[in-house]
């Protein structure tokens, strides 16, 4: 029990199974038992049970299993007339074959018997404990699998199959992989073409890590439905389909080891799965084939997006399964995530997710923790934008040629042109592309708002701009477009952000890549200990330089300077895109707005003998020294300390007298 005070115990057993023919005991003895609905018993356990208390319960049924939607159990035969039965289970409908507790985060361990007719053979889960002689004309196949199994992932297969067994081997062991086709079916024929799968995992497991269940198989068994079913260890499959044996071995590492926790995140099955269709396709010959996974990721383009990944109705199986969102969609989502947090560190974020929920279940959210530790810093603009958004964005581009502060900058213009259901803007890293007359260059932009303009260094005047040329973002469209003019962007200062400037007395100058409508209120120059410095103001139209004269030499200290977007382009009236962030040039966030703050250091002279840093030795520093002679520990410079010792003694005055008079500025 999970719980205190635990007096009742719901089982999942179809109605099919006739109520007088089931019993149920608890513990070894009968237990009253309801039928509170066509899925439901409702068992009266044999006393009260608190949280950790344990007790057993056999439920004995009887009666023609009868198949509930989805496939959750077919009764047919093959061309021959003769039986073929098969299950899927997917998503609660393993109640109509067994007693069932359907909850993707309690998995459970089996043992399963079947006892069929003498001539057909059953494909279960795990591994073959016996096959024995139960009757005349009867067999009975005893498989048993002691890894934590999801109810919808238990199976059976029953037919006239042709069976056949290969093995699978690693650096130190080796496993069964096993195929069970129907004679009908050409089992000679189907089973060298299912036998990819034994290569798909040769290339999976260095990429996701060693198959989940080595200590028992894998296997493929025919059923009688055109996809496949990622039955746990026992793929149930009716088609040859490449991509589809790479989809349900895939799911053996997400949607078996690791299951969904509940159907809302379906998409961490078969996104996932679905996304290792593609890794199969690129790594197919050995190494990463980048073109494969793109023309992959391509043919696997969502035709319509325009709901979210998450599923909201769950009692909708259609919606549940819907290719374009929960398959296709789904898949999309893990090929950009990879590109957000690089290569090796999705493959990480890969092998970190599994030891985090091996054999139990997750969320998004679950995935979401993993992603953001690799990462380094929230992913909420990611998974609430792809997971709980609809749709997705459409992209425009233009690109056109700047030259200022010695350099040549293309100009990108981007748009996200989207309408309803997705109006919202997409943030994502945009890999951008400019092809320019002295060769291409390729950058990545932060894009997080409806139109932007971002700055990049060229060597030769830009002729196109390729957005997204390798197709890491799902994207209903992508075309060129008209380029309008943007907000101004300072590309230069001197001093630079950061930077030391060595001469108080230099003038300071800001460039801007075009030129802009600027005055000296535009402007403010404001020391840490000195306040506002006053300034002459001067504007190059021509190189588009502003240059600022500090009217008296600048003192050590740390300096702000402060470009105001009140500053704006004299082509449009668009306003400075001023934001300087990690002191790096050129400013802005793509769109107008924003102040730039450049921050410097006018360092102290070093002048012996100077107390009170006014770049000469004179009477004041005298006057300072005298005052604090004989104080100490801990004294500075300020107070007379020039010998650096913490103390203002003899040494101090002797520095102070030999360098009397001396001016250092």
């Amino acid at each position: 029990s999970n719980v205190d005070g635990l007096t009742t115990f719901d089982v999942r057993l179809s109605n099919s199974f006739p109520d007088a023919a089931t019993s149920v005991l608890v513990n070894g003895s009968p237990a009253a038992w309801s039928r509170i609905s066509s899925t439901t018993l409702r068992i009266t356990l044999d006393q009260t049970y608190n949280t950790g208390e344990t007790f057993d319960v056999t439920v004995s049924y009887d009666g023609q299993a009868i198949g509930a939607g989805f496939g959750s159990i077919v009764w047919a035969n093959d061309s021959l007339g003769r039986p073929f039965v098969y299950t899927l289970s997917e998503t609660d409908f393993a109640y109509t074959w067994w007693p069932t507790k359907d909850d993707n985060t309690d998995k459970a361990t089996a043992d399963l018997r079947f006892t069929v007719p003498s001539d057909l053979t059953v494909a279960s889960n795990g591994l073959l404990q016996s096959n024995t002689v139960a009757g005349p004309g009867l067999r009975t196949f005893h498989f048993r699998t002691d890894y934590p199994t999801a109810t919808y992932l238990f199976c059976f297969g029953l037919g006239k199959y042709g069976t056949q067994t290969n093995t699978y081997s690693w650096g130190t062991g080796s496993m069964p992989v096993e195929y069970y086709v129907l004679e009908t079916s050409n089992p000679s024929g189907v089973i060298p073409i299912w036998a990819v799968c034994e290569d798909m995992l040769g290339v999976f497991e260095p990429l996701l890590g060693p198959y989940p269940f080595r200590d028992e198989k894998y296997g493929m068994y025919q059923f009688g439905f055109g996809g496949g079913m990622e039955h746990q260890t026992m793929t149930g499959q009716g088609t040859l389909s490449e991509s589809v044996t790479a989809h349900e071995l895939g799911h053996q590492w997400f949607g078996d080891k690791i299951t969904c926790a509940t159907w809302n995140h379906i998409w961490l099955n078969e996104g996932f799965a679905t996304y290792t269709e593609a890794l199969w396709y690129e790594y197919e010959f050995g190494s990463s084939n980048k073109a494969a996974l793109r023309n992959a990721m391509l043919n696997r383009t969502p035709s319509n997006v325009n709901d979210t990944v998450y599923v909201s109705d769950t009692s909708n199986i259609s919606r549940i399964f819907n290719y374009d969102l929960s398959y296709l969609k789904g898949g999309w989502v893990v090929h950009m995530l990879r590109h957000v947090l690089g290569d090796a560190e999705f493959f990480q974020m890969l092998a970190d997710y599994q030891a985090a929920h091996a054999y139990g279940a997750a969320t998004t959210e679950d995935l979401q923790a993993v992603a953001e530790t690799i990462y380094g810093d929230q992913l909420d603009w990611f998974f609430d934008q792809w997971i709980y958004q609809p749709g997705a964005p459409s992209y425009r581009s233009a690109v056109t040629t700047h030259t200022a502060g010695g350099q040549i900058w293309a100009e990108i213009y981007l748009q996200q042109v989207q309408g309803s259901p997705s109006p919202q803007v997409f943030t994502m890293p945009v890999d951008v592309r400019i092809n320019t007359t002295a060769g291409s260059v390729d950058a990545s932009v932060w894009n997080d708002a409806r139109s932007e303009h971002f700055l990049v260094p060229i060597s030769g005047n830009a002729t196109s701009v390729e957005v997204d040329r390798d197709d890491w973002i799902l994207a209903q469209s992508n075309f060129g477009t008209s380029f309008a003019a943007g907000p101004p962007k300072i590309v230069v200062t001197d001093p630079a952000p950061g930077e030391t400037m060595q001469d108080g007395g230099d003038p300071i100058s800001v460039t801007f890549h075009k030129n802009v409508v600027a005055g000296a209120g535009d402007f403010s120059l404001v020391g840490t200990s000195v306040g506002s410095v006053a300034f002459s103001f001067g504007y190059n139209a021509g190189t588009f330089e502003a240059t600022l004269t500090p009217l008296s030499v600048l003192a050590p200290d740390t300096y702000t300077l402060t470009v105001a977007d009140s500053v704006i382009a004299a082509d449009v009236a668009r306003a400075l895109d001023g934001e300087v962030v990690a002191d790096q040039l050129p400013s802005g966030n793509g769109s107008d707005g924003g102040d730039a703050t450049i921050v410097f250091v006018v360092p102290p002279v070093d002048c012996p003998g100077d107390v009170n840093g006014s770049g000469d030795v004179t009477l004041d520093d005298f006057t300072i020294l005298a005052g604090n002679f004989g104080g100490g520990p801990g004294l500075t410079r300020a107070d007379g300390d020039l010998s650096g010792d913490g103390f203002v003694n003899l040494a101090d005055f002797t520095i102070l007298a030999n360098n009397f008079g001396s001016v250092c500025n």
